[in-house]
């Protein structure tokens, strides 16, 4: 069997720095490991086929993420599956086209905040699409939920599993930690206004890896609270060395979006203590006061109360990193999220 990535930005460069060692593989999802279970995966990219300099143009004014992969339409056919989280219009070509083969399984980042209410020309036709997969996997409990209420003929091909992460690349080090609080993830479904006042003038730095257009819009740094770009392997190191992992996340009218979610496994996996915002996602990996703290959206003194309560408490933040460790560990490693996808892929490919 055969699967055929899709992602929404080019995956080169991350290649070769998970072949060095460099960076872990989470974000290709478990591609690099079907091979383990006797599935050829690999994924296709709108380089490949175009004329370099032309490409650039094509993603930032013409082909946005859902239809960038068009171009490539009559070479999806050699595979059984195709797998993305945003190659709608690939999809509806598909469609139109009247194809069953190859099959298409959607891997569900915000398919509910597109479809949204329905009510729109643009979201009906989301919905459409969505209603014409085969099979659609998510990662949180909640999603997975909305999306058998959503498509109930498709209910025994709508799957939760665990966000993979690696744990051998992500895990704790056990040296001393360092006298600042990390903020990192550069998606933009980060709540940085809420974060910037909620950290304001705390007697520590407050370290934030986001993109300076983000920033900027969230209001006016204090003299504790710096912006950073590291690396993946400098990231890995100050995950280590962070007294706490502080996760904002954005609430959306549809409240399923999994933005963060691959911040929240690293950071576990690194055994870290976690404040993040409570959302759907959240709650499918962190239970409130055990393997960290879950804070509502959007308040400022409940994130602060939360810090201020962790800094002082060097045993509770050890609990709550042996717990998330742990977690990690049973739930999001990623040769088991590996397995999972490809015994869902197994079993599509069979029906």
């Amino acid at each position: 069997m055969k699967i055929l990535y899709l992602f929404n930005r080019t995956k080169g460069n991350s290649l070769v720095e998970v072949q060095h060692g460099r960076e872990a593989d989470n974000h290709f999802f478990g591609m690099l490991r079907l091979k383990k279970h006797g599935i050829q995966a690999e994924s296709m990219e709108l380089e490949e086929s175009l004329f370099s300099p032309i490409t650039p143009f094509l993603r930032k004014h013409i082909l946005n993420i859902h239809f960038v992969h068009l171009p490539l339409f009559f070479r999806i056919f050699r595979y059984d599956i195709v797998f993305t989280s945003t190659a709608f219009g690939l999809l509806l070509a598909k469609v139109l086209f009247g194809l069953k083969k190859p099959k298409w399984v959607m891997f569900d980042f915000n398919i509910e905040d597109i479809i949204g209410d329905r009510k729109t020309f643009r979201q009906k036709v989301f919905y459409y699409m969505v209603s014409k997969t085969d099979g659609i996997i998510t990662i949180s409990k909640s999603a997975a939920e909305t999306m058998r209420r959503m498509f109930p003929e498709k209910e025994r091909a709508i799957v939760f599993i665990h966000l993979g992460t690696d744990t051998n690349f992500f895990k704790p080090n056990n040296e001393p930690e360092g006298d600042y609080i990390l903020s990192p993830g550069r998606d933009p479904g980060r709540d940085y206004g809420t974060l910037l006042k909620a950290v304001s003038n705390l007697p520590l730095e407050v370290k934030v890896t986001a993109k300076t257009e983000h920033l900027k819009k969230a209001g006016m740094l204090t003299p504790n609270i710096h912006q950073y770009n590291f690396s993946n392997l400098e990231l890995r190191d100050q995950y280590a060395h962070a007294k706490i992992i502080v996760i904002p996340l954005k609430i959306t009218p549809m409240s399923n979006n999994a933005m963060g979610c691959s911040t929240v496994v690293e950071a576990m996996a690194m055994g870290k203590a976690i404040v993040a915002t409570d959302t759907q996602m959240t709650r499918s990996y962190i239970t409130h006061g055990v393997n960290g703290i879950l804070v509502p959206a959007g308040d400022e003194h409940a994130l602060r109360r939360a810090i201020e309560q962790l800094l002082p408490d060097t045993d509770k933040r050890k609990q709550l990193g042996i717990k998330a460790r742990a977690f990690a560990e049973e739930y999001c490693d990623a040769d088991d999220f590996a397995a999972k996808l490809s015994q869902f892929f197994l079993e599509l490919n069979n029906r």
